[in-house]
């Protein structure tokens, strides 16, 4: 088991002690993990992130694992990388935890090389009646992830039920891309809603907004998930 999915899980049990990834890090379990999205310039993104964040996401397009800034103990993984076998291999032999990769083209075979030592994630369509919605269902995923970074007002009850909806649609994890900063309000409606982590722009937030959401989320409520996850189905398991 990866060290993220291993975090989503604890959350979602919602016990177990926090695996203490950043340098600030409670012995606490967060509500949600927060996951700093490092994009533009990664070194100032990497500081941002360093102190609160539970894990990284690097996403810069065309970036190769030579050029990575240096990451330390990081918890960190790629995004936008397709899922192919080649690129599994390659990030993985660079120390990445995982990878969030675009749903076209993804071939099952990368699947074999990422399990268990990787965790993976894709995005979810924005339309309900999308027909990759039964593939993201049956595929061997870890999370999904539900990116509302476009947002530039508060969550309303029809976009917090778009939420709750991915969460109950499949047995993945749900993630919530964010733009704007959610009140405290919102991110209890989150976590209500079954979401297990929250994704934040580092370069936006900065360290002081990654610190105060990450404090935010350390003093949500916590909720008994409406329906607990089954086991995530591998190849193997599907097949006998």
């Amino acid at each position: 088991m990866t060290q993220l999915r291993n975090l989503l899980e604890r959350i979602d049990q919602g016990g177990a002690p926090s695996l203490g990834f950043g340098a600030a890090q409670s012995n606490r379990l967060p509500a949600m993990a927060l996951i700093a999205r490092c994009s533009g310039d990664l070194d100032a993104a990497l500081a941002a992130a360093a102190g609160s964040a539970d894990a990284v996401v690097i996403a810069s397009p065309g970036i190769t694992p030579d050029e990575l800034p240096e990451l330390g103990g990081l918890l960190w993984g790629a995004g936008g990388v397709p899922l192919a076998p080649d690129n599994v291999a390659l990030w993985q032999d660079a120390g990445a935890d995982f990878m969030v990769s675009p749903l076209a083209g993804a071939i099952v075979d990368a699947i074999s090389v990422a399990n268990p030592v990787m965790t993976h994630g894709v995005r979810i369509p924005d339309d309900v009646d999308d027909p990759t919605w039964p593939i993201l269902s049956a595929a061997p995923l870890d999370f999904l992830v539900l990116d509302k970074s476009a947002m530039t007002g508060p969550w309303t009850f029809a976009e917090l039920g778009q939420a709750s909806d991915a969460a109950v649609r499949t047995d993945k994890y749900l993630v919530v891309r964010i733009g704007l900063r959610p009140s405290v309000n919102e991110l209890v409606a989150l976590h209500q809603s079954g979401a297990v982590a929250i994704v934040a722009e580092a370069n936006q937030l900065g360290a002081d907004g990654l610190a105060g959401l990450k404090a935010d989320l350390m003093a949500l409520p916590r909720v008994q998930p409406a329906g607990r996850r089954r086991v995530r189905p591998t190849l193997e398991s599907q097949t006998t």
